[in-house]
């Protein structure tokens, strides 16, 4: 048995949170460190459709993906906070090789050319929804009752983290000033929020030129988008953008209500790869768990528990 260790964990997005929960589960003693409150960070934004988009390696990528939908299922089926199944509409152009995950997902079945509103290729299932103004806070309250301990406070050198026996880092782009890490670059996307009105099924689309769009119904809203801009990191609304996603999205979803209730921007921890790995440092094992792209949420359970197993292999 690895003894109780103390955990510090930096970044209170989804990742982060997530971490401290399987660490705390085992019975270590975990801090978190963060510059912003969990409602303040990227992971708000995210509209959370469980999907793996925009990050790699896809064979990694892919293995983590069967995980988290198992988990994720079970949560909604528990009726967690913020966590539901929703039937997905997933259309693209051209037709492509699907991975292998898609074939196990829950009511998966291939659309007939009928229902492909033009799109060369199309399936329908069930995936899980994650509303993150629900879930978020579920999740933050979830660590703070297992005993962990969140501060709002931005670290400027890794030599504030003596007295703790590990470190976990989920800063997302704060490891490039942080850690040095010049693999890490901004993916900047913008979404469109309306009521839900009569909406009742997610959709994604792709087309041929790569551009692509979503609609994810939640509770009480939808979340439209979107956008996927490699290296910007301009936190302004565009206009354009908000115009383009509305009719491109009204185009395929003409149940979607017209008035619009907000516009929201965030900067997605893009990176070649996902970095989850651990080196030592100062002779304390320190786990990188961030550059995630567009599925943070999609993949933030399996990530923490392979971050909870480095974590304790290197205590042992």
């Amino acid at each position: 048995m690895v003894k109780r260790a103390r955990i510090l964990v930096l970044g209170a997005g989804v990742s982060g949170l997530s971490s401290a929960h399987e660490l705390l589960a085992r019975g270590h003693a975990v801090t978190l460190w963060s510059r912003d409150e969990p409602m303040a960070t990227t992971s708000a934004v995210a509209a959370a459709v469980w999907y793996p988009f925009e990050a790699g390696p896809p064979a990694r990528v892919a293995g983590w993906a069967v995980r988290s939908y198992a988990r994720f299922a079970l949560m909604a089926r528990a009726e967690t906070p913020g966590v539901r199944l929703e039937t997905l509409i997933d259309l693209q152009a051209p037709a492509r090789e699907r991975p292998a995950w898609v074939r196990a997902l829950e009511g998966h079945r291939p659309l007939a050319p009928a229902s492909l509103a033009g799109f060369a290729q199309g399936f329908e299932a069930r995936v899980p929804v994650i509303e993150m103004p629900l879930y978020l806070p579920w999740l933050a309250a979830r660590v703070q009752h297992l005993g962990g301990v969140l501060e709002q406070r931005t670290l400027e050198d890794v030599e504030e983290t003596h007295g703790f026996d590990a470190l976990v880092n989920c800063t997302g782009l704060g490891a490039r000033e942080l850690f040095g890490d010049g693999e890490c670059f901004p993916i900047r996307g913008q979404v469109v929020r309306v009521e839900r009105g009569g909406v009742e099924r997610a959709l994604y689309f792709q087309d041929a030129d790569g551009s692509f769009g979503y609609v994810v119904p939640r509770s009480r809203d939808c979340v439209l988008g979107g956008t996927a801009e490699r290296g910007v990191e301009s936190l302004a609304v565009n206009d354009e953008a908000t115009r383009s996603i509305l009719a491109r999205c009204r185009a395929l979803e003409p149940r979607l209500e017209r008035e619009i209730l907000g516009v929201a921007v965030g900067l997605r921890p893009g990176r070649s790869a996902i970095r989850l790995e651990r080196e030592m440092l100062d002779g304390r094992p320190l786990v990188h768990d961030y550059g995630h792209g567009g599925c943070g949420v999609t993949l933030s359970w399996p990530c923490a528990e392979d971050v909870c197993a480095l974590v304790e292999e290197a205590l042992e």
